[in-house]
């Protein structure tokens, strides 16, 4: 019962049908954990730049909801971006719009929305694991298809995207020991649990399963580091949460950031915007300015593209005074779960959905 409660809380795809021009297909090799499927990411990318963005959404949006966002943030970052679909969603929703075919960059028009039925694991049933695998098979995408390097990484979680963000970059330490350039987390949550914990009481919470503890997996990322990889112990990591959130309150982040301090990491930042909401926040002042702070400390560029090492030039007050201020970041569709036990949470303004 608490796998099904927990499911029906934390995965709200939204409605299809999903359709983008920036979509690329990928299968990995049979025999790696992330192989045989072959999966959809949004690819956007800079010529020659190598410094990539792997962006985990939150739990109510996929894809064509972040898109706009992202090509923004791809634009003042000068960087490639790749996001991530989870099973279930956006071009992975089983049974969406069937005989609809979506704009797919670079997949034959033969391919629809029902594509899921005739692939042998199933890839639109949401699961942790299928999203974790989604998540490696992004990461060895671009270091494997696209040739960047791990250190030229940085891995991008959103809400319920932060525990997805967190588990990748252990898992990619310790299992292949590739040390990501850093890890960005906005409106992170110390559990899953300890959020529906917030709402229904720590008897409520017993319910969920234990999915998604970055506060677990980041005391395991400062501790239990392989011996080959002692000299790439600390991640660099920058988290963000509104002092406003009122679905994932903001004492989570501050709880990961004081921890990771307690620990020891020498390369932990942290913004706590003091207006800034679960779904509002300044897109340049709150976002974009200190990931791109984080990045040009952390993440050395490699690359020689064009407008690597240029200043930003037409974003802000002055120049687009409506684009990225004081707006939905990420998506205003984000909603935190339809259970009775969370009903609560979706008491919220007529024009705003919330998520996790």
């Amino acid at each position: 019962m608490g796998d099904t409660l927990a499911k029906a809380v934390l995965f709200q795809a939204p409605p299809g049908p999903f359709t983008a021009s920036n979509v690329v297909w990928d299968e990995r090799p049979r025999g790696t954990p992330e192989g045989g499927v072959k999966r959809p990411f949004l690819w956007l990318e800079r010529p020659g730049v190598q410094t990539t963005i792997i962006y985990f959404h939150g739990n109510a949006e996929d894809l064509m909801d972040v898109e706009s966002d992202l090509q923004e943030l791809s634009d003042e970052l000068r960087v490639n971006v790749l996001a991530v679909e989870y099973p279930g969603y956006g071009l992975l929703r089983e049974g969406e719009s069937q005989g609809v075919t979506p704009i797919l960059g670079r997949v034959s028009s033969s391919w629809s929305l029902s594509m899921c039925t005739r692939m042998p694991e199933n890839p639109c049933e949401t699961t942790i694991e299928g999203i974790d695998k989604a998540a490696a098979h992004a990461l060895a995408y671009v270091i494997s298809t696209r040739g960047i390097p791990a250190s030229q990484v940085v891995l991008f979680g959103r809400s319920l995207g932060s525990g997805v963000a967190m588990r990748l970059a252990k898992y990619a330490r310790d299992r292949f020991h590739w040390s990501v350039g850093g890890v960005v987390l906005q409106c992170p949550y110390i559990s899953i649990r300890q959020v529906v914990s917030d709402y229904a009481c720590s008897v409520g919470s017993f319910m969920i399963p234990s999915y998604y503890d970055n506060l677990a997996t980041l005391k395991s990322m400062c501790i239990d580091v392989p011996s080959a990889m002692e000299s790439k112990r600390w991640v660099p990591l920058l988290i963000l949460h509104g002092e406003q959130d009122e679905i994932i309150w903001p004492y989570h982040g501050h709880t990961l950031y004081d921890e990771a301090r307690r620990l020891g990491h020498p390369s932990v930042e942290a913004l706590f915007p003091a207006a800034a909401t679960h779904n509002r926040w300044d897109l340049h002042e709150d976002i974009i300015q200190p990931t791109r702070n984080f990045i040009r400390k952390h993440v050395p560029r490699l690359d020689q593209g064009v407008g690597a090492n240029q200043q930003p030039g037409c974003f802000g007050p002055g120049s687009r005074p409506v684009r990225g201020q004081g707006r939905s970041y990420g998506s205003a569709s984000c909603m935190f779960g339809a259970s009775s036990i969370l009903e609560h949470l979706l008491a919220s303004d007529r024009d705003e959905k919330r998520v996790i």
